[in-house]
């Protein structure tokens, strides 16, 4: 068993490795990561925009309207923190 920080910290870092840490690091002024708490499971969002946004002229991404050209969404079991993908858009395949 793991505990809910454990997993969304894997959860959080499995979503920023499948869109690139490079990728998001660079663009780290429009990306934003939720997660919460789901009973037997963390579930962990990770959304970057590549393109700058001029209605962020704070610098902070605190609507739920916002929409990420790229995102990654999984859960992270408490039982094995077994990470399980729901949705990737990456900045390659979105190329295509």
């Amino acid at each position: 068993m793991i505990t809910y920080e454990t997993a969304r910290k894997i959860g959080v870092d499995a979503c920023i490795d499948k869109l690139g840490r490079d990728f998001v690091l660079k663009h780290r002024d429009t990306s934003s990561s939720a997660y919460g708490d789901r009973g037997d499971h963390a579930y962990c969002f990770v959304g970057v925009s590549d393109v700058p946004d001029e209605a962020m002229d704070d610098g902070l991404i605190l609507t739920s309207d916002h929409k990420f050209p790229y995102v990654a969404r999984c859960t992270v079991s408490y039982l094995d923190g077994q990470v399980n993908f729901l949705e990737c858009v990456l900045p390659e395949t979105a190329a295509r």
